[in-house]
């Protein structure tokens, strides 16, 4: 038989992970898994099981949020292992699962990894040694999705997002930035950046499908100037809404390489959980990094 391990945090969004737990192992055992089961405790916990056991496997599962997914990930690359890996998504918004149409069913995800065919993607360096598998993100609403409650996010799913972060608007606050793009410089005051390998970023912004390419060994970049008043304003966000990125008022950028050059006191998230940021911070794209059942 084929060894599987399936890392579940028993926490993430509605805890539907522990319910379906005997259903969700006897899928994987039908088609020759041997499935031994770690249950999260705290977070990195993913990451540090995955560093050290991973490699045992040939298959690797991740039941849980993007959180979780990105610990899993993280635990690979900083570990070295090659296995397969499997998302059973089980968060509050799934934005990494909806990008890839992946069921959030919990046993629908199970036949589809066991059915399913590997897809190479490709994954963030984050400086110096953390990892992203669809969003670096910094501004206006990057604190949402770490600081919402959990039980807001079980009601309200996007919703929560939106809500929370149009809370935080009058906290908005200019942040000067230096960016250097695969060798392009763009430097001055915005309000949000985000370097994503993905369609939706955190609830509160949709890219379109056919704008992403995961596996093209570049990232896409939004950025949003600060708006010197109500109709830049008011542009900006007619541009969000009818998803015209290629706006003057906003900066949409292709690159396999950044680096953000500003406050060190700017904060980041990657794959919707906090990150330390620096006054320097590198991100790079990892071409071909995991492969994914899809």
């Amino acid at each position: 038989m084929k060894k599987l391990h399936l890392l579940i945090n028993p926490n993430a969004g509605t805890r539907q992970a522990r319910r379906f737990l005997p259903e969700m192992i006897s899928v994987f055992n039908k088609a020759d898994y041997l499935c031994s089961v770690y249950v999260t405790e705290r977070r990195g916990d993913a990451t540090d099981f995955a560093r050290a056991h991973a490699g045992e496997a040939d298959l690797v599962v991740a039941c849980g949020g993007d959180g979780t997914l990105n610990e899993v990930i993280t635990g690979l690359q900083l570990g070295g292992h090659k296995p397969l890996l499997g998302y059973i998504p089980c968060g509050s918004t799934n934005d990494f699962a909806s990008g890839l149409g992946l069921p959030t069913a919990p046993l629908m995800a199970c036949d589809a990894i066991v059915a399913g065919r590997p897809r190479t993607l490709d994954v963030g360096l984050f400086s110096p040694d953390r990892y992203f598998s669809y969003t670096a993100s910094f501004g206006a609403f990057t604190s949402v999705s770490w600081s919402t409650p959990q039980n807001v996010k079980n009601v309200l799913g996007h919703a929560a997002y939106i809500l929370e972060g149009i809370r935080s608007l009058a906290d908005i606050r200019p942040i000067h930035m230096r960016i250097t793009a695969d060798g392009q410089v763009f430097e001055e005051d915005y309000i949000f950046g985000a370097v994503c390998n993905s369609t939706s970023l955190g609830g509160v912004l949709k890219l379109e499908d056919n704008a992403v390419d995961m596996n093209d060994g570049r990232f896409e970049a939004l950025l949003i100037p600060f708006p010197p008043d109500l109709i830049a304003l008011n542009r900006i966000l007619n541009a969000l809404r009818t998803h015209h990125y290629e706006d003057e008022s906003l900066q949409f950028l292709r690159a396999s390489s950044f680096l953000f050059e500003g406050s060190s006191d700017v904060t980041w998230t990657l794959d919707g959980e906090a990150a330390e940021g620096s006054s320097r911070v590198e991100i790079r794209n990892i071409h071909d990094a995991i492969k994914l059942i899809c």
